[in-house]
């Protein structure tokens, strides 16, 4: 535990100067921001607004999660081609969890911040349904933030944005009807899916009673790919040897 804390707290150090916080910070900020003033002036129902920016956010998580991913292998790959991030600690389990940790303390800080800036300025929904937002978000783009993870180290920076490009576009047809059958076995579809629910639980109680049980296989399927993702992932780092030198 020790190790890791160790580890996050030297990825804080290597990227507090860098882009990565700043892509945390304002964008989250923009994003709400307008938004929130646009719903003021435009004259849909509240359920829709919130809806639409919900799936925004699930949309915009993995082309974002693809640069900044990218951005820190890129990093890596610089100050030594990996050695840095291979040699520093003993332990190559506290290793991988202190840069996957560090990432998802970013992506909940940025989710923390586009989610409460649009509460506070667009007050149209208990705050109970942006923290339930928030949390399934997070907890869904966990197996993404794996496999970008691995996708970068194995292979570079420009596989990780690709893979980031492919993954919102596919999150975007997960919420037509194309995705009404296969979400559940998809990793992008599964915030997209989430923040449909989650909206639908609020507005629509008995509509969210009949369909609640595909929601919840859909969690179980990704709850588990988490749980498999990190084991084989551990497991793959503790062999690996460095990435692609490439920039």
């Amino acid at each position: 535990m020790v190790s890791m804390v160790r580890c996050g707290k030297a990825e804080y150090q290597k990227c507090k100067h860098s882009i990565l916080l700043y892509i945390h910070s304002v964008i989250p900020v923009i994003c709400a921001v307008v938004f929130a003033g646009y719903y003021h002036i435009s004259n849909w129902q509240p359920a829709t607004k919130i809806s639409a920016y919900l799936e925004v956010l699930a949309v915009a998580f993995p082309f974002l999660l693809g640069i900044i991913v990218g951005l820190v292998v890129q990093s890596e790959n610089q100050a030594g081609h990996f050695q840095l991030l291979l040699g520093t600690i003993p332990s190559r389990t506290a290793t991988y969890l202190g840069k996957l940790g560090f990432l998802i303390s970013c992506a909940c800080s940025a989710t923390f911040l586009a989610l409460g800036m649009f509460a506070y300025i667009y007050r149209n929904a208990p705050a109970i349904l942006y923290m339930k937002a928030g949390f399934l978000l997070l907890v869904t783009m966990l197996p993404v933030y794996m496999i970008h993870l691995f996708v970068g180290l194995k292979v570079g920076k420009e596989a990780s944005i690709g893979l980031g490009t492919a993954g919102s576009l596919v999150a975007a047809l997960m919420i037509t009807g194309l995705g009404d059958a296969i979400w559940n076995y998809i990793p992008w579809a599964w915030g997209v899916r989430a923040m449909d629910y989650i909206v639908l639980e609020w507005e629509s109680p008995q509509l969210y009673a009949q369909v609640k049980n595909d929601f919840f296989n859909g969690m179980i399927i990704s709850a588990s790919s988490t749980v498999f993702l990190l084991i084989v992932s551990l497991i793959w780092f503790q062999g690996w040897e460095g990435g692609r030198n490439s920039e």
